[in-house]
């Protein structure tokens, strides 16, 4: 436990962290009382020489003032029942006897009375701080959880409008009509800039996640969910990391792959890694045990590797066959937009 000195000399954080610990073992408030009494009578004996018979209270007030500022009021009272032992029983003309004179009968009541206003003022000012500090910290507790479901529907709506621009410009490549074909294509980039815009608003358009660790992550929770037993699924990032929208359409691709896999009801194990050369990062998906879906069963793949501004490679084979998308390391910007002349209601 620390000395009384200790608690005088610590900073207003470092006092707070002893007094949080002496709150937690029994009876020691009382020593740490006890002990800031001790050092008031230290400071009254070295002042004996400049102080009349008539202040024998004047260096005992700080220990009692920090006992019930510090300690509570109980060990307040303690501190100030203390000095007056000490002043009348080692300190008066006569020690062990309690002196009867009007003037010692005043000094001892206006200590008395002094030292229970004191006492009863800052017991009231500490109760009162610890209430608004526990109101603080429900607020805060309460603002952070609602910042916390926040920031959790900002990504999912950002995450889900990716989606969305994928499945848009899937439309539009399977769209035979040019100018539909072109309007499909436009509101895909305008969605993809608005999920974007979106993620700056959530601080996330900066955020990289470790790879390996998110599709560990995704593996894990499509098998509980019926999908390819984990133990099936060998990962293999490194320490690499990717930004937060490439993560999302990297986690698009893993799931549906996954998805697809499980549809077909055949045991397989499947390989993912993600290699790094130069600019250029490349996801596989490679089938090392059975056979892949066939690349018509897997269309959304075509979209998203659109988005990422990279290439695919689907193979179909057992073992061997797999996806493999190549794609630059930094995000690329969305397809600039081909307005159409008349508007479509």
């Amino acid at each position: 436990m620390e000395t009384p000195s200790a608690l005088l000399t610590a900073s207003p954080s470092r006092v707070s962290a002893i007094l949080t610990r002496l709150r937690g073992i029994p009876g020691a408030r009382y020593w740490a009382a006890a002990g800031l009494v001790l050092i008031s009578l230290w400071v009254r004996l070295l002042l004996s020489p400049y102080l009349a018979s008539g202040y024998g209270y004047t260096c005992f007030y700080p220990g009692v003032i920090l006992s019930a500022y510090w300690l509570g009021g109980r060990p307040g009272l303690m501190a100030a029942g203390l000095s007056t032992v000490i002043v009348y029983n080692f300190m008066g003309p006569k020690p062990f006897s309690f002196p009867t004179d009007g003037r010692a009968m005043v000094a001892l009541g206006f200590f008395l009375v002094s030292s229970l206003l004191l006492i009863h003022v800052l017991s009231t000012i500490r109760a009162r701080l610890n209430t608004l500090t526990t109101k603080h910290a429900q607020v805060e507790a309460l603002a952070m959880g609602q910042a916390e479901l926040f920031r959790d529907h900002a990504q999912r709506t950002t995450d889900h409008l990716q989606l969305i621009s994928a499945i848009l410009q899937l439309r539009a490549r399977e769209e035979a009509d040019p100018f539909v074909s072109r309007v499909l294509t436009n509101a895909a980039s305008r969605t993809l800039v608005i999920s974007r815009t979106h993620r700056e608003f959530t601080g996330g358009v900066d955020r990289r996640i470790p790879f390996e660790a998110f599709a560990r992550k995704l593996v894990e929770a499509a098998a509980a969910r019926g999908g390819v037993p984990s133990d099936r699924v060998s990962i293999a990032g490194g320490a690499r990391d990717i930004p937060l929208e490439q993560a999302t359409s990297l986690g698009l691709v893993l799931l549906e792959y996954l998805n697809t896999l499980k549809a077909q009801r055949t045991a397989v194990s499947l390989a993912v890694t993600l290699d790094e050369d130069g600019r250029d990062r490349f996801l596989n998906l490679a089938v090392t045990e059975g056979e892949g879906p066939a690349p018509d069963d897997i269309p959304l793949f075509e979209a998203i590797t659109e988005q990422l501004g990279g290439r695919l490679l689907i193979t179909r084979g057992a073992p061997g066959g797999g996806v493999r998308i190549t794609f630059p390391a930094e995000v690329q910007p969305a397809e600039s937009w081909n307005p159409v002349a008349v508007s479509v209601h």
